[in-house]
C-alpha cells in the first residue's frame, strides 16, 4: 500500500512539475501602437504573426495594445487591406485591445471601431500590469 501511495505521489509530482514547466515555456508578447500611422499598425500586425510563426502559435500569447493616436487606425472605415489583416490576426489568436480613455479623447465610440477589437479602460495600466506578470514589451 505504501508503494502505491508513494508511486501516486511521484506521478503527481512529475505531472505537476511538467505542467509548471510547460506553463513557463509559454511566451507572452505585448506590442504597442500609439501613433496615428497605418504603417505602425501594419508593422505590429506583422510582428504578431512573425512571433506566432517563430515560437508556434500555441506557445505564445500576443496582445497589441492600441492607444493615443493609434486608435484612429482601427476605425470601422479603415482600408479593406487593414480590415482583412486585423481580422486574420485576431482569427489566429492575437488580441487587439484599445484604450477607452484614448477613444474618449478622440471622441470615438465602440460603434466607430472595427468589431474585432476589445477594450481596456487604460492602455498604460494594461501595459504595466502585463509587464509585471512577465510579458515581453515591444514598441515596433
Amino acid at each position: 500500500m505504501k508503494k502505491i501511495i508513494l508511486g501516486l505521489m511521484a506521478v503527481f509530482i512529475l505531472v505537476g512539475t511538467s505542467a509548471i514547466a510547460a506553463e513557463q515555456l509559454k511566451y507572452r508578447l505585448l506590442l504597442q501602437v500609439s501613433e496615428d500611422s497605418v504603417d505602425h499598425l501594419v508593422q505590429a500586425l506583422n510582428n504578431a504573426r512573425s512571433a506566432q510563426k517563430e515560437f508556434g502559435a500555441g506557445n505564445i500569447e500576443v496582445e497589441i495594445v492600441v492607444f493615443g493616436g493609434g486608435v484612429n487606425t482601427l476605425k470601422f472605415y479603415a482600408p479593406i487591406p487593414i480590415k482583412d489583416k486585423v481580422r486574420e490576426v485576431v482569427t489566429e489568436g492575437v488580441r487587439i485591445v484599445v484604450s477607452s480613455k484614448s477613444m474618449r479623447a478622440y471622441h470615438l465610440r465602440p460603434s466607430d471601431m472595427l468589431e474585432e477589437v476589445r477594450y481596456v479602460e487604460s492602455a498604460i495600466v494594461e501595459l504595466v500590469e502585463k509587464q509585471t506578470l512577465g510579458w515581453s514589451y515591444i514598441r515596433p
